[in-house]
């Protein structure tokens, strides 16, 4: 595991990119997955473009200059190229059944029955000089072959990009296999230490695929398929082994650090069952009201005695969304439950996407965002703005 680390403990949304308002710090602390697949719906907006809208006109090592009809130009060698490293973070142990029609039996993740998970979110920053570019995983009503599409799930892909194995403490059996995880690859936050402002309209998404340099992607433990299946695995320590850009599909300037190790205890039996909202569900849930399969974006501050907005719903005025997100927010710094929440939405101004409004919280006058599919684990993407007004 690479020794520097995000500024902040990774406990945020995988799929929020940039919160802005209320006080907020200039510098974003670092958030989760991004790395979410989303609904489809709509990636087939980038059509014949030779450069893309936001791409930088003059800065002829934009890789977002190279989508052209039908895909993109392998990049200039002459320019600064991304390297990623895989984190391993949150290891999480539970026992769940799956039914057979489920689409984690169906698209090979586990198996029908009651199964026992070991979960971990996977954080890839990119330390690299250059941007990583993916671009629309349709281009011109043309799919690209890089990307599949998930008839179950119902969203694109990108192939093959992380591969998980339980292994050994020496390292030299392999013990269990995870499913080999696809990705939407996106900026979830910028890295300790190297990230630069980048302005929410420049941010990639599942839209337009990629991850700025300084910045990272993030693949929560709570989403549909992050695990591996440990049904027949006998208790004792192990290694989790976690490699990405296994197949060199992604040009980098390195790729001797695109592989991790992590330690794990595997108990004889699971956990107590915590209170934490950040934990994986163990059953289906849906909905607000649930206290497990949340994320969390930061906390911020607000003036006191004002009123405050946060979402991500063009239509309401506040951000943007993709899929089916649902948001929480908590008085003071850190996740809370449902009974102790200020404010929760999945729905506003007539379309999925949510929106809050409530006063601004006397303690400490901080508030924390959270979010979440409206169903526990399915992907979304939620792009965040906040903003205060006096009553």
């Amino acid at each position: 595991m690479s020794a520097a680390m995000p500024a902040t403990r990774l406990a945020a949304s995988a799929f929020i990119l940039v919160l802005v308002g209320c006080g907020d710090d200039p510098t974003p602390a670092p958030t989760l997955d991004a790395g979410a697949d989303v609904s489809a719906v709509g990636m087939d907006a980038a059509a014949k473009v030779d450069v893309p809208s936001g791409a930088d006109a003059v800065d002829p090592c934009d890789p977002r200059r190279r989508l052209r009809d039908g895909g993109l130009i392998d990049p200039d060698p002459s320019c600064p190229l991304p390297n990623l490293i895989p984190v391993i973070d949150r290891v999480q142990i539970q026992t769940r059944s799956f039914a057979p029609g489920s689409c984690e039996v169906l698209e090979g993740c586990t198996m029908p029955g009651r199964r026992r998970l070991l979960r971990f979110d996977l954080i890839t920053p990119n330390i690299g000089a250059g941007d990583l570019y993916l671009g629309p995983p349709v281009i011109n009503n043309r799919p690209d072959g890089r990307f599949e599409f998930g008839a179950c799930h119902m969203h694109y892909h990108f192939r093959g990009y992380a591969d998980y194995r339980l292994m050994s403490m020496s390292g030299d059996a392999e013990v269990a296999r995870g499913h080999k995880q696809s990705f939407c690859l996106l900026d979830s936050a910028r890295y300790m230490g190297m990230g630069r402002a980048v302005s929410s309209r420049e941010v990639y998404t599942c839209v337009d695929q990629g991850i700025h340099a300084g910045w990272f992607d993030l693949y929560d433990r709570a989403l549909d398929c992050q695990y591996i299946d440990i049904t027949d695995v006998p208790p004792g320590r192990y290694r989790v082994r976690a490699r990405i850009n296994e197949l060199r599909g992604l040009t980098e300037s390195r790729y001797d650090d695109n592989e991790v190790f992590r330690e794990v205890e595997i108990p004889a039996s699971d956990p107590p069952v915590s209170n934490d909202p950040t934990d994986a569900c163990a059953a289906d849930a849906e909905g607000t009201a649930r206290d497990c399969g949340w994320v969390v974006d930061r906390a911020l501050a607000c003036t006191p005695g004002t009123r405050v907005t946060v979402g991500c719903n063009a239509a309401c005025g506040s951000g943007t969304c993709a899929g089916n997100p649902a948001l929480r927010v908590c008085a003071g710094d850190g996740p809370c439950t449902h009974a102790n929440a200020v404010a929760e939405n999945d729905d506003a101004c007539g379309t999925s996407c949510p929106s809050v409004s409530f006063m601004c919280p006397l303690f400490r006058n901080r508030y924390t965002v959270m979010t979440g599919g409206s169903r526990a684990g399915s992907a979304y993407e939620c792009h965040l703005e906040a903003a205060e007004a006096r009553p």
